[in-house]
């Protein structure tokens, strides 16, 4: 018999699935993704470290985590979300605290990437989204932009960073957010669960349960109702599933990669040093702090509409949109001088942001299958980590040599627009795997 999971009538146990990754995405945005770059500016100050070297710490953080990637996703596909996701918070906020004692660049650079980055890629940026892909297909698009919303909504906690670093300073900060993030983010970590068929259900809460014995679907009796909050029927389907080294000998794995690699050339490198081009152009650091926490805020509209969309239409051409949008934004910030043009940046830029943030993950899953979802993410963020390690850097190189962020933002906008025409000739993977899960008959 099936392992049961507990449920309130009418609630898909998935959905909790999904609100516990929204609150761990926004722990996660707000203390680490968005919330360092309040940091940014404290490190040159009391240190004298160059823009470039900072980014660098940073970059290297991305390559350390593209670089266990695949390794992570094989131990959350191997051993389940919760366990990796308690670990990587216990790792992640020993990092934090650790933080309040470094002196130089070089501790600075162990704690931050063996710590803090390395416990995130772990515990929260893979172990979520492999349980949420594994809970849900027809309604995938849908969950994964409420799930990533939360990273959106992270970025409300750039401004109280900003604040804590301002009242006290910035080494008691980090104490506060290791500890918050143990408080919070441990609890959150029993809530996941790894495959839905070994709790009695199947994915989008179908009414059909799995018979472990026998290893083959059954329909439950109306006496005998399924775990399954939903009472629609299953559809017949056959849902393909790719093993980690059937896709990356797929032209659509390494397409994906590439497109998706540069995409992130541009978002990591305006995370990275949003702060201090706004403050460059005259905009104080709480001003500055704010508006790179709405630009996350922002980005909910997109998670959540182009999520709902993913549902609906296909998927490449939505994503071809917010890479068109990504490049109009990218121009505009070329060239923005006063508050009121960032404005339009940010109206622009912020929805396609947290729009292809959510298809990323949702075409990865069409294209491949769920059940080695882990894995082949994994690879793929090896495949794209050049963008990650890249873009920071580069934009830290353009100001130390020109004075100016201008010339890498054009460089991210033409970059954007690459992306987009690449995006437009995908296609998914020609050649079937070997193996297929056959969800319904």
């Amino acid at each position: 018999m099936p392992v049961k999971t507990r449920s309130k009538p009418g609630i898909f146990y998935g959905w909790r699935i999904v609100s516990a990754a929204f609150i761990a995405w926004a722990l996660y945005g707000g203390f680490y993704f968005y919330g360092f770059s309040a940091f940014f500016m404290s490190f040159v100050n009391e240190f004298g470290w160059s823009r470039a070297a900072l980014s660098g710490v940073f970059s290297l953080s991305r390559l350390e985590g593209g670089i266990l990637g695949p390794v992570g996703g094989f131990l959350v596909d191997k051993f389940g979300p919760r366990k990796m996701m308690i670990l990587g918070i216990i790792i992640m906020g020993t990092g934090f605290i650790l933080l309040s004692r470094i002196d130089s660049l070089l501790t600075f650079s162990l704690v931050f990437i063996l710590c803090i980055a390395l416990g995130g890629t772990l515990g929260i940026q893979q172990a979520p989204i492999v349980a949420i892909t594994n809970w849900f297909i027809k309604k995938r698009g849908t969950a994964i932009g409420v799930g990533l919303s939360g990273m959106g909504l992270g970025g409300a906690l750039v401004p109280v960073m900003a604040w804590l670093i301002v009242q006290y300073d910035w080494r008691t900060t980090v104490i506060i957010l290791g500890i918050a993030l143990w408080v919070m983010g441990i609890p959150l970590a029993f809530v996941m669960r790894h495959r839905p068929e070994q709790y009695g259900y199947l994915p989008d809460g179908e009414t059909k349960e799995i018979n472990a014995r026998q290893n083959e679907p059954k329909v439950a009796e109306a006496s005998q109702p399924p775990l399954m909050a939903s009472t629609k029927r299953v559809d017949s389907a056959r849902e393909i599933n790719f093993t980690a080294r059937q896709a990356l000998r797929t032209k659509a794995f390494w397409l994906l990669a590439l497109i998706f690699g540069l995409r992130q050339f541009v978002i990591s490198a305006i995370v990275v040093h949003q702060i201090p081009f706004l403050t460059g152009i005259g905009i104080s650091q709480g001003v500055a702090a704010t508006v790179l926490g709405s630009i996350a805020m922002i980005s909910v509209v997109g998670r959540l509409g182009f999520g709902r969309l993913a549902d609906i239409f296909e998927k490449k051409y939505l994503m071809a949109i917010t890479l068109a949008l990504i490049t109009l934004g990218c121009f505009i910030l070329a060239n923005a001088q006063t508050l009121w043009h960032v404005i339009v940046f940010l109206v622009i830029y912020s929805p396609a942001y947290g729009g292809g943030s959510t298809l990323m993950q949702a075409i990865r899953a069409e294209y491949f299958g769920r059940q080695y979802f882990g894995s082949i993410m994994g690879f793929m963020d090896l495949a794209q980590i050049f963008g990650l390690t890249l873009g920071p850097v580069f934009a830290g190189l353009m100001y130390d040599t020109t004075g100016s962020y201008r010339l890498a933002f054009i460089t991210f906008a033409v970059t954007a627009g690459i992306a987009m025409m690449l995006m437009l000739i995908a296609r998914r993977p020609a050649n079937t795997p070997s193996e297929v899960t056959v969800i319904s008959q």
